[in-house]
Parts: C-alpha cells; sequence; structure tokens
C-alpha cells in the first residue's frame, strides 16, 4: 500500500501534467528492490504499457541501469527536488528522458517526459523548412538566366525578319520558356513563409497592375484580357504585393488555358460584396471536371496535363490569409471561373 504522502504527492503533480502526451507520472518506494506504486498521465504513449500494468513492476525494469539508477535517483533528490536527463527503457529500447525528481515519505515520484516524442514533427518541420529554402534558391537561379532567354526569345519573335518555320520554333520556344516561368513563381511564392502587410487601399489598384503585367507576356500569343472593374470601390485592408501575386497566377494559367484551345479572351471582374471585395477571373479553355474542380486547391493536384499544382493552392492561401476564401465553378458557355473574396 503506497504512502498517502506520497500519493498527495502524485495527484498534485498529476494535475500539473495534465494530459501531456509526452510526459506521465510515477512513483516507486523506498525498498531495496524499488517498485512502481502509482502510475498515471500517458504512460502508453511514453513507455507502452498502461498505467495499471506498471504497479508492482520493479522500477528497475524502466531504467537502462536497473535497480541501482532508481535507487541513484531516489538519493539524488532525498533532499531537495530535482531534474535529470537520462535513457529510460521503452519495450526494452533506450530512449531520451527527462525527469523531474521529488523524494517523499516512503518512495521516490517523477515526473517522466519523453524527449523524442516531438522529434518526428521536429524532423518534419526542419525537412519543410529546407526544401523551402532550397525551392527558393532554385527558383531564383534559374529564374533570372530564363529571364534573359524569354527577353531574347520575344525580341526574335517581334523582329519579323525570321523564315516561318524558324517563327514557329521560336514561339514554340516562348511558349516552354512561359511555362518553366509559370512553373518555378508558383513554386516559389507556395515556399515563401506566409506574411501579410496589409493596409488601407484600393484593390483595383493591385488588380490592373498585375493585369498590365502578364497582358505584355501573352499579347502576340493569341490572348487577350478584358477588364471588369466598377468605376469606384470603397477601400479595403489588403496586402497589394500578396493580391498581385494572386492575380497574376490566375491570369497566367487562365492564359496557358486558353491558348490551349486556340486564343480568346480572358475576363477579369471585380465587385464589391457585402463583406468585402470579390475577384473572378475567367478562362474559355478546356472545362474542368467536377472531379478535378473538387481538388482544385489541394497542393500538387495540377488540374491540366502539365503544372505543379501549385498555383491555386497559392492563391487560396492568399484568400484565406486576407479572411476570404476561393472557389472554382463552370464557366457558362464552357470554360473555368475561379472566385476569390477577401474580407474588408
Amino acid at each position: 500500500m503506497r504512502p498517502r504522502k506520497l500519493q498527495q504527492i502524485c495527484e498534485e503533480l498529476v494535475r500539473t501534467v495534465g494530459a501531456a502526451p509526452d510526459s506521465c507520472v510515477l512513483a516507486w518506494d523506498a525498498e531495496t528492490t524499488p517498485k512502481i506504486v502509482f502510475a498515471t498521465g500517458n504512460t502508453e504513449a511514453v513507455l507502452r504499457v498502461r498505467a495499471g500494468d506498471l504497479l508492482g513492476q520493479p522500477a528497475g525494469s524502466l531504467f537502462a541501469g536497473g535497480e541501482r539508477a532508481a535507487r541513484d535517483l531516489a538519493t539524488l533528490c532525498a533532499n531537495v527536488p530535482a531534474a535529470e536527463q537520462r535513457p529510460m527503457l521503452r519495450e526494452g529500447t533506450p530512449f531520451a528522458a527527462q525527469l523531474l525528481l521529488r523524494g517523499a515519505t516512503g518512495g521516490t515520484v517523477a515526473i517522466v517526459r519523453d524527449l523524442t516524442a516531438g522529434q518526428p514533427q521536429a524532423d518534419a518541420a526542419i525537412r519543410a523548412d529546407d526544401l523551402a529554402r532550397f525551392a527558393s534558391l532554385v527558383a531564383h537561379e534559374v529564374r533570372n538566366p530564363l529571364s534573359a532567354v524569354k527577353i531574347a526569345l520575344q525580341t526574335l519573335e517581334r523582329h519579323g525578319t525570321l523564315l516561318p518555320n524558324d517563327l514557329k520554333r521560336t514561339s514554340i520556344a516562348l511558349r516552354e520558356v512561359l511555362n518553366i516561368e509559370l512553373l518555378l513563381n508558383e513554386v516559389l511564392e507556395f515556399a515563401r513563409p506566409p506574411s501579410l502587410s496589409r493596409v488601407p487601399g484600393d484593390p483595383r489598384t493591385p488588380v490592373e497592375e498585375a493585369i498590365a503585367g502578364v497582358e505584355l507576356e501573352w499579347a502576340t500569343r493569341g490572348v487577350s484580357f478584358v477588364r471588369k472593374l466598377p468605376e469606384r470601390m470603397g477601400r479595403a485592408t489588403l496586402d497589394p504585393v500578396r493580391v498581385r501575386t494572386a492575380v497574376k497566377i490566375l491570369c497566367r494559367q487562365a492564359a496557358v488555358a486558353t491558348e490551349e484551345v486556340g486564343g480568346g479572351a480572358v475576363e477579369v471582374a471585380v465587385q464589391e460584396v457585402p463583406s468585402g471585395w470579390e475577384l473572378l477571373v475567367a478562362d474559355p479553355g478546356r472545362t474542368l471536371s467536377p472531379e478535378l474542380r473538387e481538388k482544385a486547391f489541394v497542393p500538387f493536384t495540377p488540374q491540366r496535363a502539365r503544372g505543379s499544382g501549385l498555383g491555386l493552392a497559392v492563391v487560396a492561401r492568399i484568400a484565406r490569409e486576407h479572411g476570404g476564401t476561393a472557389r472554382i465553378e463552370e464557366r457558362p458557355g464552357g470554360g473555368n471561373a475561379i472566385c476569390l473574396t477577401f474580407a474588408a
């Protein structure tokens, strides 16, 4: 039977630990061969044993040093509470643990924290950060020379002295460069840590700036842009850089879809709504199936044969950052319409 004082201390510590996923509370007696007299908390996660099954077990079975380790820990905290890091055993295998120890009449109490419990999540976060840095590095290093290639091809295409076959090859090469540039921009934006600098402004300004930038790239490729912007709009709190990014991605994707069907007009519309404002980008390209529309904003789920599947994930994130939503619908008459809402 465990001493009353030992039980009281354990119950106090249980309230401290609560349901912590990486911690449990143990107590072992002061006998020559110490035995577990109390166990609670997340023992199944930390020790792979149910709390009830630990009762009566030798305390030494939980430590790499056996009974001696259990007695040494009791001596360590006999006069003052102590903290100790040392290997414990889980199904016979050592793992790193932190013990907060306290001596009590009749035994020793320990809060055991599994130092490896959060390691997979920590490793995953580090890998994600490394991948983001790598993606950013690659995108920057490739994008700069790619821009030079694009300018050279655009100059050749506009020069007007190329033979028909050479002009066709130049056009094909330029289309591939634009596709690669679109991919790099999407990867770079997807890898970019979320950050927002919202300021009061007219939503039409970043939208128009984005359209103007993309329009120049596609002016000679049979793709035009039709603006449907109101004459006046109330000011909204937004990040103009992030809004421009979203509009550019949507316009470029819509332009690719439009070129695939032989060209046409991409429609960009902005309007005020009760909760803020709304952006609509519609293309006359091939209508996506309901299955693809359902997964449109899931990363790495391309909507067409080519593409990263990151662009719409990025614009959906930008909408969420602004307290809004993203959706994709079938355009009346064929094609696709992507709508982003932004809270005022």
